[in-house]
């Protein structure tokens, strides 16, 4: 096996290399001409992999771990301290397992109802000019909240805005600039904070009938020993199913990129939606980026590509560039609406490193994102609206997708007009 090649990033290179964003890792392999890279960063090293045979190595609990790989930043903003993401094991079979079994087809059936019913209500009040990104957020954030059993006609409507502006700010916080993280510092406490309020009061107050929702799941949630979970643990669980579905607000502006910033798109999808929606739902979810990379911690020597990874080493996974890797994938740069034409459904239900937008493996035993059929739903319920529902018109925008900005959407924020 040969030896990782190494690159060394100089602190007068970082500003530029930040400028690449989703195209950092692939930068770094360009520098060595190589499928595995090894960059140091301020005595820092760090080992880059992509593509479906790294996947599949990766997502094996053998080979790497989580537990210490993620960066401090991204605990204190985007997935908190102590959650499924960041444990192994026996440890991390038994907390995914309660996930996995809030997503049955039945009650993936109540989202996509309450969703398409928020959605409708949303639509039907706009006139004049309105930004999707900033609609999405709000009937993403109510939408999923009514679903997890979250009474929010509590809340007032500016209370409910914060909130959900909140989960974005948690996730924009993580990687991007020092102001930008100290608010999603703030903006993670005040959401924990009412995470933890909502799981002591379904403890102290259970509502009958909702057993099977979010909150009452976590709310009564045990550890290996069957204690119940500390609710600062219960809580940042309950966000782990309101964030990642808020975070698909991302994904609902630049669904409206590729529909009306796109040639043909719309006109192919709209002319055979019943066969395209899944393949235009899937392709979407490959091309345009969404979380750009995965750390881990290797257990033992891995050999990658050729290339063998010591034990001990610090590993990142390039998810946006194993989704356009050309080995694998035909003209990965084109946005192709009948790429998944016949194998869309199995890639998010049977498949495993078919596409790993949001992850690979297997769902209950690896590090899978428990949200992908809620983001399936999502798509189909905002694409259907989208295409088929209502009529916009397009106003003159900024549609530039800034690729050193995490997460990326459209500048415009997906500008669209209703009569």
């Amino acid at each position: 096996m040969k030896q990782v090649p190494k690159t060394k990033i100089k602190l007068t290179e970082t500003k530029e290399l930040i400028h690449q964003g989703y195209n950092l890792l692939r930068e770094l392999r360009e520098d060595v001409d190589a499928p595995v890279v090894k960059a140091e960063f301020l005595a820092e090293d760090i080992t880059a992999i992509y593509g479906e045979e790294a996947a599949r190595k990766f997502y094996n609990p053998d080979n790497f771990t989580r537990e210490g790989a993620m960066p401090k930043p991204v605990l204190k903003t985007l997935f908190g301290e102590d959650g499924v993401q960041t444990i192994d094991g026996k440890k991390h079979h038994h907390r995914k397992n309660y996930f996995m079994d809030l997503m049955t087809p039945e009650r993936m059936e109540d989202y996509r109802k309450i969703l398409d019913k928020n959605l409708t209500e949303e639509l039907d009040k706009q006139h004049g000019e309105f930004e999707l990104f900033d609609l999405s957020n709000r009937v993403l954030f109510n939408s999923i909240c009514e679903w997890s059993g979250i009474n929010i006609e509590k809340y007032d409507s500016k209370t409910l805005e914060k909130l959900a502006r909140n989960q974005i700010s948690m996730i924009s916080g993580a990687i991007t600039s020092p102001t930008d993280h100290i608010r999603g510092i703030t903006d993670r406490k005040d959401s924990e904070k009412w995470a933890q309020d909502l799981i002591k009061e379904a403890r102290k107050n259970p509502v009958p009938k909702k057993e099977n929702h979010a909150l009452y799941v976590f709310a009564n949630a045990t550890d290996l020993d069957g204690e119940l979970l500390p609710i600062e643990v219960a809580a940042v669980e309950l966000l782990n199913i309101i964030r990642p579905t808020v975070a698909l607000t991302v994904w609902m502006a630049l669904m409206g990129h590729a529909l009306f910033a796109k040639q043909d798109v719309y006109d192919k999808l709209k002319g055979d939606f019943d066969n395209l929606q899944d393949p235009f739902i899937q392709e979407m979810r490959r091309y345009y980026p969404f979380f750009p990379m995965l750390p881990a911690i290797a257990v033992k020597d891995v050999e990658i590509n050729g290339y063998q990874i010591p034990k001990d080493s610090w590993v990142v996974l390039d998810l946006y560039g194993t989704n356009h890797d050309d080995r694998t994938i035909a003209s990965p740069e084109q946005f192709d609406i009948e790429r998944y034409i016949g194998k869309a459904k199995d890639i998010s239900y049977e498949e495993e490193y078919e596409m790993i937008a949001q992850g690979g493996g297997k769902f209950r035993e690896m590090h899978r994102c428990a949200g992908e059929w809620i983001t399936l739903h999502s798509m189909r319920v905002f694409s259907d609206h989208l295409v088929n529902k209502y009529e916009f018109t397009v106003p003159e925008q900024d549609w530039t997708i800034p690729m050193d900005q995490f997460p990326t959407y459209p500048n415009s924020k997906a500008l669209l007009f209703k009569e």
